[in-house]
């Protein structure tokens, strides 16, 4: 009995201290990774972001472009198309329509531009512009001989969008509406009819405003950055509107008789298109 068990005792202490080991083995814990060295630790560490409140602070930049208030302003050569007025008094009676093409040869629109970047694509704002206008000789309001001058101011707010606003080129479209003021000046000497047959000479002094509506402006443009806060581009516009109210004075000089004012002869609305063409300078301050 002795003898037949011990084999087997023997093999089943073997079992069981092969049984231990290979699970002390398995929980054995794995050892410990490296440390990260310095360099990693830095190259693994994620830069923190600005808050919107610190890119204020820090002059209104973005990744995509600028915010803040905008100043520009342009040298244009402009012309039009259409009306001064329709159904106005012809010289030889009758009712004759002033052309704009009829009026003006060409103007020079000095243009400027105040607002904000709301954000680096949108900029609301406001427009004006001045442009002294050289006049043509005719008979409805330029008769020959005579000094004529002519202004026109016109303003009004406008939106744009930016395209591209963190690159060198940043293309843009605006639209806009208005007022549109047009001033002229004719003073000179004529012969005007007193009596049948009978002419005398008279120095004539006009003044006329027509006003109306800038119904809609479109506006094309781009900026090419010079500096962070400033760059220049070309700029078109191409607007329509309508002169729908005159008002003025003439005054007559009548030799022999003496000085007579009289208002001016009724028209109707000027429906018209004014376009222009120039260089453009846009401030951006820090």
């Amino acid at each position: 009995m002795t003898s037949m068990n011990a084999p087997f005792r023997w093999t089943l202490s073997l079992a069981a201290a092969l049984g231990i080991a290979t699970s002390a083995g398995a929980q054995e814990p794995e050892p410990p990774s490296e440390p990260q060295t310095e360099s990693e630790t830095s190259t693994t560490t994620t830069t923190p972001t600005m808050s919107s409140e610190e890119t204020q602070k820090s002059g209104g930049h973005h990744p995509e472009g600028r915010i803040g208030p905008q100043f520009a302003v342009s040298g244009n050569v402009g012309f039009g198309l259409g009306y001064v007025y329709t159904n106005g008094q012809a010289p030889g009676g009758g009712l004759e329509d002033l052309k704009i093409t009829q009026s003006a040869k060409i103007s020079f629109p000095i243009i400027a531009e105040l607002g904000f970047r709301v954000t680096p694509r949108f900029y609301l704002g406001v427009w004006g512009s001045w442009e002294p206008v050289l006049t043509k000789t005719n008979e409805l309001s330029c008769p020959e001989g005579f000094d004529c001058s002519t202004y026109q101011w016109r303003v009004g707010p406008e939106v744009r969008y930016h395209i591209r606003p963190g690159a060198s080129f940043d293309p843009w479209i605006g639209l806009g509406v208005g007022l549109e003021i047009l001033k002229s000046h004719v003073e000179g000497d004529t012969q005007v009819q007193v009596a049948p047959g009978v002419f005398l000479p008279t120095h004539v002094d006009t003044h006329v405003t027509d006003r109306g509506p800038t119904i809609a402006r479109l506006t094309l443009g781009g900026d090419v950055r010079v500096t962070r806060a400033l760059a220049v581009g070309p700029i078109i516009t191409a607007s329509v509107g309508q002169y729908t109210v005159r008002t003025g004075s003439q005054t007559l000089d009548i030799t022999g008789v003496g000085t007579r004012d009289q208002g001016l002869t009724p028209v109707d609305d000027g429906f018209h298109a004014l376009f222009t063409l120039g260089l453009r300078i846009a401030f951006l301050p820090l």
